[in-house]
């Protein structure tokens, strides 16, 4: 899989970029899946049914093997490095069917927004810092998390960026760039903030030269300071956090 290939890859060179505090920040864009809410225990569980089935694997999925090879990363990637043998198409059938039974799971969870998110994002509107979301989930993953989440309010279509709708997915930054065009910020990435917990969606950011916050929902601080991330925090409520933002 590319993200997981580009995870692995040589630490990141370039000096980390400043956070803008409000008045000067102009947007906010945020991944979904790990860094909203904690999300990856449901796919976790819907892929280690479905590598033991099909036969990938004959041991129970291992968190491990789940950051470095599924975690990030879009369907078309995932599904090609762990099925090389079968075709575009049947890809695209297997990933339709794990999503379904992802959004099986999802309405069976009572899913809770990250600590901190809602408040970030009601100060961020108070200010008039743009919102958008930016992921690499499938537009059906991403309208009912958001519903379940109860923040649909805050992000209508034009405000959600699915990775799989631009020329290219994370971890190239075709998705950030879109989520700056829809901010009307494409001239300023750097007075505007993202939020990641993978390496594959922080490297898309970094790429997109927006400073990024790392998210400690999964991935260790050094994996996320290494592809780029500025900042590392355990949630949206993170005093260091708000003070960088100047909320």
């Amino acid at each position: 899989m590319r993200e997981a290939d580009d995870a692995r890859a040589a630490p990141t060179t370039r000096s980390a970029p400043v956070i803008r505090p409000a008045p000067r920040l102009r947007a906010a864009l945020f991944d979904l899946d790990g860094t909203m809410a904690d999300s990856d225990p449901m796919h976790f569980v819907v892929f280690d049914e479905l590598l033991r089935r099909t036969g990938v694997l004959r041991a129970p999925l291992t968190h491990e093997y789940f950051k470095e090879n599924i975690a990030g990363g879009s369907n078309a990637d995932i599904f090609a490095r762990l099925y090389p043998d079968k075709s575009a198409e049947e890809h695209e059938a297997m990933a339709e069917a794990k999503e379904a039974s992802f959004r099986e799971a999802l309405a069976r969870e009572a899913l809770q927004p990250a600590k901190g998110l809602r408040a970030l994002l009601d100060a961020c509107d108070a200010r008039g810092v743009k919102t958008v979301v930016v992921t690499n989930a499938p537009r059906a993953n991403a309208e009912a998390m958001l519903t379940q989440l109860g923040l649909r309010e805050y992000f209508g279509d034009e405000r959600l960026v699915i990775g799989t709708e631009c020329a290219r997915s994370k971890p190239n930054p075709d998705p950030y760039l879109e989520g700056l065009r829809r901010c009307g910020v494409s001239d300023a990435p750097e007075a505007c903030v993202a939020f990641e917990d993978s390496p594959a969606g922080a490297r898309a950011a970094v790429a997109a030269n927006i400073p990024t916050v790392g998210i400690l929902s999964s991935q260790s601080e050094e994996t996320l300071a290494r592809v780029g991330c500025c900042m590392c925090v355990d949630d949206f409520a993170s005093p260091v956090l708000l003070e960088a933002l100047g909320m």
